[in-house]
């Protein structure tokens, strides 16, 4: 549903065209980071069982300016990423989301942020239907 608000959104207002599922081959910033945020917050849910998720305390900081954010946020991710069992897997889906980043944005506009959000999203929900399967 926050999906297709956002894709609705997207479209009305800034004409842009909007696919309701995961695409890996896009490659703006903005959607790039939102998959990473919801990869991390994958590999602190495998590692742990917190009771407030990375999601709970930076999402917003993360979406408006992810140089403040990510550098500590990556960091917390290796951590996280060495004891959680799905590790190498996130690592691997991290490295590839993160190889087509050219630096970190120090502000994102209202309309990246939607696409963060986006990117976000679609990612967990990639995330999700495979656990699902498993």
């Amino acid at each position: 549903l926050r999906t297709a608000i956002l894709k609705a959104c997207l479209t009305r207002n800034h004409q842009m065209e909007v696919p309701m599922a995961l695409d890996c081959d896009r490659r703006d910033p903005a959607y790039r980071l939102g998959r990473l945020f919801a990869l991390l917050e994958k590999a602190q849910r495998d590692a742990t069982n917190p009771t407030a998720t990375i999601r709970d305390r930076y999402f917003g900081a993360a979406s408006a300016t992810p140089a403040a954010v990510f550098p500590q946020l990556l960091r917390l991710g290796q951590h996280h990423i060495s004891k959680a069992e799905s590790g190498r897997y996130l690592d691997r889906l991290i490295a590839e989301v993160v190889d087509g980043i050219d630096g970190l944005p120090k502000h994102l506009s209202l309309e990246d942020q939607g696409i963060f959000t986006l990117g976000y999203y679609q990612q967990r929900n990639a995330l999700y239907r495979k656990s699902e399967k498993e």
